[in-house]
C-alpha cells in the first residue's frame, strides 16, 4: 500500500471553519493515516512471519479505504461551492504533486544510485494518491449527475481487472481499483453515519474487526501479494483467472467495508488530545515515506529480532506512531508547509487564494 485512501488538511485553520469542523473526521483521518504509516512500517516484513502479514493486510484492506472515502465525503457539493473549484485543485493537488513527484523521484534515484528520467504522470512511491484524487475530484460532476453512482464505480472497478497490465500513468491502477470508496464518500449520508454510532454497533465493531483478522489470517498465504489490497495489479499480472480476480477482490472489499465500519464506529466523536492531529493527515501522509525509505535502506529489516509478530509489531508499530505524530505537529506542518501546501495567492484569484484544506472539508 503505498498507501490507500483518500481520497486531509492542515492544523491551521480560519476562525469560521475551525468552528464547523466535527471531531468524529479529524479523529477518523488521523486514525486512518497513523495506520496507513504502520502498515508501510511493516509491509517489508510481510513474507517473514504469517501474523505481520495478517496484521499488514487488515490494516491495508481498511485503512485507505477509510481515508479515500472520507476525501469524497469532503468533496461533496455543497451550496455556495463549485462542484469543481480549478484553482482549489491546483493549490491542493496538482502543484503538491509536482513538488512530491520531483522530491520522491530524486530521493529514489539517490538511493538507487543511478540517473533515471522523470515521468510526471508515472506517480513514485506515494504520489500515486494525489495524481488519483485529482482525478477523482475531476470527475464529481459525472457522479452526481448518476442516479446510482455506487454501482457504476464497482462495476468500472470491477472491469478493470480485465486488462492485460495497468499503465503506470495516473497510477490506472489504483485509480479505478479504490474509485467506489470515493464515490462511497460522494453517497453517504449523515444518517449512515449516525447507524455507526449505536450502541449495539459499537460493542460489536470489536468482534467484526477480529472477525476480519481472523479470515485475512486464514488466507494470508494466497495473498502475500500485496497488489491485491493496494489494487495494483490486474488479474493477468496476478497470474490468476479474471473471475477469480473479481471474486478475490469483491471478498476483499466486503471485509474492508466491515473493517471500515467496525473502525469507525469505535473512534470518538468527541475532541480529544489527538483530534487536531487529524488536520494535517496529508502531511503525514505524503511526508512519511522519506524516513521510511531511508530506513528500508539502511538494512534495519534483516534484524533477526523483527523476523517475529511479538517483537515486529510492538516495536516497529511504536516507531511509525511516533513518526505519524511528530509529522502532524503545528511544528512540522509550519516547517513542510510549503511543500504540501504552496501559497499560490500571486497565481490564484483572489477568491480562490484563501486558506482551504487538502481535502475540501469546510
Amino acid at each position: 500500500m503505498s498507501v490507500q485512501t483518500a481520497a486531509a488538511p492542515t492544523t491551521t485553520e480560519p476562525p469560521g471553519p475551525a468552528a464547523r469542523r466535527q471531531p468524529l473526521f479529524d479523529n477518523a483521518k488521523f486514525a486512518a493515516v497513523a495506520l496507513v504509516v504502520c502498515a508501510h512500517t511493516w509491509m517489508p516484513l510481510l513474507e517473514v512471519d504469517r501474523t505481520v502479514a495478517a496484521a499488514v493486510l487488515t490494516i491495508a484492506a481498511f485503512s485507505m479505504p477509510v481515508f479515500i472515502t472520507l476525501c469524497g465525503w469532503f468533496a461533496r457539493p455543497r451550496p455556495g461551492r463549485p462542484q469543481v473549484d480549478g484553482a482549489r485543485l491546483i493549490s491542493q493537488l496538482a502543484v503538491p504533486y509536482l513538488v512530491f513527484q520531483l522530491l520522491y523521484n530524486l530521493v529514489g534515484m539517490a538511493l538507487e544510485k543511478r540517473l533515471a528520467p522523470i515521468r510526471l504522470l508515472e506517480p513514485r512511491w506515494l504520489t500515486w494518491f494525489l495524481l488519483s484524487l485529482l482525478v477523482w475530484r475531476l470527475s464529481v460532476p459525472l457522479w452526481t449527475a448518476l442516479r446510482h453512482p455506487l454501482p457504476v464505480a464497482i462495476l468500472i472497478s470491477a472491469g478493470s481487472g480485465a486488462m492485460a497490465a495497468f499503465p503506470e500513468e495516473l497510477a490506472l491502477g489504483r485509480t479505478l481499483g479504490f474509485l467506489p470508496w470515493f464515490v462511497l464518500g460522494l453517497v453517504l449520508r449523515p444518517g449512515h453515519l449516525a447507524l455507526l454510532r449505536r450502541p449495539a454497533v459499537r460493542r460489536g465493531a470489536p468482534l467484526a474487526l477480529a472477525a476480519v483478522f481472523a479470515t485475512v489470517w486464514l488466507a494470508a498465504p494466497k495473498l502475500l501479494n500485496p497488489g491485491w489490497v493496494e489494487y495494483t495489479q490486474s488479474a493477468a499480472e496476478l497470474h490468476v483467472g479474471y473471475p477469480l480476480w473479481v471474486g478475490v477482490r469483491l471478498a476483499l472489499a466486503a471485509l474492508s467495508l466491515v473493517a471500515g465500519a467496525a473502525f469507525l464506529a469505535l473512534l470518538p466523536d468527541h475532541r480529544t488530545r489527538w483530534t487536531a492531529l487529524g488536520g494535517a493527515s496529508l502531511y503525514v501522509y505524503l511526508l512519511h515515506g522519506l524516513p521510511l525509505k531511508l530506513v528500508q535502506a539502511s538494512g534495519i529489516y534483516h534484524a533477526r529480532a523483527l523476523h517475529h509478530w511479538y517483537t515486529a509489531l510492538p516495536l516497529l508499530g511504536a516507531c511509525a506512531l511516533t513518526l505519524a505524530v511528530l509529522l502532524a505537529t503545528p511544528a512540522a506542518v509550519r516547517f513542510f508547509g510549503p511543500l504540501v501546501q504552496p501559497r499560490l495567492g500571486a497565481l490564484l484569484t483572489p477568491r480562490s487564494a484563501e486558506p482551504v484544506h487538502p481535502h475540501g472539508q469546510p
